[in-house]
């Protein structure tokens, strides 16, 4: 089957390593920094579940792209001979949205209303404008050569996050970039809301560590599962000493440090940079120590130097958008040369 996925900006190069590990086979039809085209023999089911992405879709049909009017004309044309797999009985109701180049995008009233009409008659179903409904989105993407007419898969729901924390779906691409093996012992030193440790509590793990010197004001705000879990356990340590982890204890850190924007760092970033190198350095194992750190575009050479001159080797970096702003995913482990 043929899947529309869109998911954090940036995280391309992450993407397809992380859809193998959840999916399996995957045969690429289109890419670009947030969105994907692919063939795959996994379920809607899975692919819907997929905790990276944004939004998820079966790819219905497709029609040469041209005028964006005519475009949606012919898809409804041909609504009639394709196979929309079984709805939901609950789903009896649908609306169409358009989204081209990344936004969402008029078209001729009577081009829209013509493919509803072709939907409602294929599928039983009535057209409902607002509320809980079966979504079909008409998408165009910049260097993709066809409109497609999509089917938007179902999404667990979650609670809102925390203002200014990381997304549900990019936590799990940082997770997901970690490699994370079922025995090993995470930590993310900079916990915060716990955005990245509630990602980690998804997967197998010894053991999943949370410190932040502000636990007493974050925790009344952590989920049931992150105080109930017995693999969690939750430090108020700063991290730039993490006083009460034995050396080399810990097999992974993945986190999101300070950007050095907003807060009092109590010294020049250069210096905290160091001091978090050499607290890492302590922590992780000496063999098989690995991190991801999600940082500011305009720091990460900064804590990339700090990384390595702490006998780590960072790996890859990749640019990506956090809530509209520039930021950079280093991924590294122990220096084996």
């Amino acid at each position: 089957m043929r899947y529309f996925i869109q998911y954090p900006a940036g995280t391309g190069e992450l993407i397809l390593d992380a859809l193998a590990d959840q999916i399996g086979n995957v045969d690429v039809h289109y890419q670009d920094d947030s969105a994907l085209v692919f063939d795959s023999t996994a379920s809607e089911s899975q692919v819907g579940a997929i905790s990276f992405v944004k939004n998820a879709f079966v790819v219905l049909t497709g029609t040469p792209r041209g005028s964006i009017d005519k475009g949606v004309e012919q898809l409804g044309r041909v609504v009639g001979k394709v196979q929309i797999p079984r709805q939901s009985p609950k789903l009896n109701k649908f609306r169409t949205m358009i989204h081209v180049d990344g936004e969402l995008s008029s078209v001729n009233p009577k081009s829209k209303v013509a493919l509803e009409r072709a939907i409602a008659s294929r599928t039983g179903a009535r057209l409902e404008p607002r509320g809980m409904c079966q979504e079909y989105w008409v998408v165009g993407r910049l260097d993709m050569r066809e409109l497609l007419l999509c089917m938007r898969l179902p999404k667990p729901k979650r609670p809102p996050k925390a203002r200014g924390a990381i997304s549900y779906e990019l936590s799990a691409m940082l997770i997901h970039a970690s490699r994370p093996v079922a025995r090993e012992i995470f930590l993310d030193p900079f916990g915060g809301s716990g955005s990245l440790v509630q990602a980690r509590l998804e997967m197998p793990a010894r053991e999943i560590w949370y410190s932040d010197r502000d636990l007493r004001e974050f925790r009344p705000q952590f989920p049931r599962e992150m105080v109930s879990d017995k693999r969690v356990r939750l430090l108020a340590d700063d991290a730039m000493t993490l006083s009460s982890i034995p050396d080399g204890k810990i097999d992974v850190i993945v986190t999101d440090p300070p950007w050095g924007e907003h807060e009092d760092l109590e010294g020049p970033y250069p210096d905290f940079a160091q001091a978090m190198g050499k607290s890492f350095d302590r922590v992780l194992h000496p063999l098989h120590g690995r991190f991801v750190i999600l940082c500011s575009r305009r720091t990460s050479d900064t804590i990339a130097k700090s990384m390595e001159g702490a006998s780590f080797t960072v790996r890859s970096s990749h640019s990506i958008l956090v809530n509209g702003h520039p930021a950079t995913v280093l991924i590294g482990d122990r220096d084996s040369r």
